[in-house]
């Protein structure tokens, strides 16, 4: 399904790649679709266009290889504003979109993992099925961003045994 998104409100916001994937998997964005259609039934949905900014003329920023475009929800309280005025994010706002997407990703790979370590699965195998739902290519980096989560998480399990056998 080929659907024209060109007089749909947009908003374009950097991310890295294994977020944009988890921002199109989140949203249920069809492989072959260049944007994602945000909807308020999502904590992204809902967070995002509350740090949309308006203005009269069109804000320019620099380009950058990781824009992602965001087609944003329209409600009846801001139908207008978004057909008749620009909007845009701010640097600001965008590192605090980019810090809530990435702690969505966060906890929703932390919830993978312990539910694949319930199944006897493999630490390796849990990244790979991840990997895979998010329809993200196997690269180093993408491997070990979600490892270093799988890492931090249980490293803050171990310091919290290790203060209860402390406090015993």
């Amino acid at each position: 399904m080929n659907l024209n998104f060109e007089t749909k409100p947009k908003v374009k916001i950097c991310l890295i790649p294994v977020l944009e994937a988890y921002c199109r998997y989140v949203f249920e964005t069809p492989p072959d679709q260049d944007v994602i259609v945000l909807n308020q039934r999502r904590d992204i949905g809902l967070f995002i266009p509350s740090h949309i900014q308006i203005s009269e003329l069109p804000v320019h920023r620099p380009f950058h290889p990781n824009q992602v475009t965001f087609i944003l929800p329209v409600t009846k309280s801001n139908h207008y504003a978004l057909k008749y005025r620009f909007f845009h994010v701010s640097t600001w706002a965008e590192e605090k979109i980019q810090n809530f997407i990435e702690a969505e990703f966060k906890q929703w790979v932390r919830l993978k993992f312990e539910y694949g370590y319930e199944k006897k699965l493999s630490q390796e195998e849990i990244i790979d099925a991840i990997l895979r739902g998010l329809n993200v290519r196997n690269s180093a980096v993408n491997f070990d961003t979600i490892k270093k989560i799988d890492y931090r998480n249980r490293r803050l399990k171990e310091r919290k045994r290790f203060e209860m056998l402390l406090n015993n």
